[in-house]
């Protein structure tokens, strides 16, 4: 059986870290924002629906803001999974490719299938 090179281990965990520090750096901007602008009361309930998170960012809404700091945080592991499978498979570990991108595919079925509930 053949190891996983440190250089791929390593590119794998710069995923991880910058999509934290992103996410973690993208809440604090929409936190000081929220408590900033006096003039937003304060948002209470379900999310925005995604189809107006661009329009909100755009508009400069600061908590499409968090929103989307926290949907990258949440798709940050995704990310990781993805590059994982894609990394093994060019570097010739198809093994380990398939059974990352099988983990991939359930955690996104499971989210496609819940997504209406």
């Amino acid at each position: 059986m053949s190891t996983v090179s440190p250089a791929l281990i390593r590119w794998i965990a710069r995923v991880l870290r910058w999509g934290s520090y992103l996410s973690a750096a993208l809440l604090l901007l929409g936190l000081v924002w929220m408590l900033l602008a006096s003039d937003l009361p304060p948002q209470v309930g379900p999310p925005m629906p995604l189809g107006f998170l661009a329009s909100q960012l755009a508009e400069g809404n600061p908590y499409a803001v968090l929103q989307f700091a926290l949907l990258l945080l949440l798709a940050t592991p995704l990310l990781r999974v993805a590059v994982a499978g894609i990394s093994f498979w060019v570097k010739g570990e198809r093994h380990r490719s398939l059974l990352s991108l099988a983990v991939l595919a359930v955690i996104l079925l499971t989210v496609f299938l819940t997504a209406g509930r």
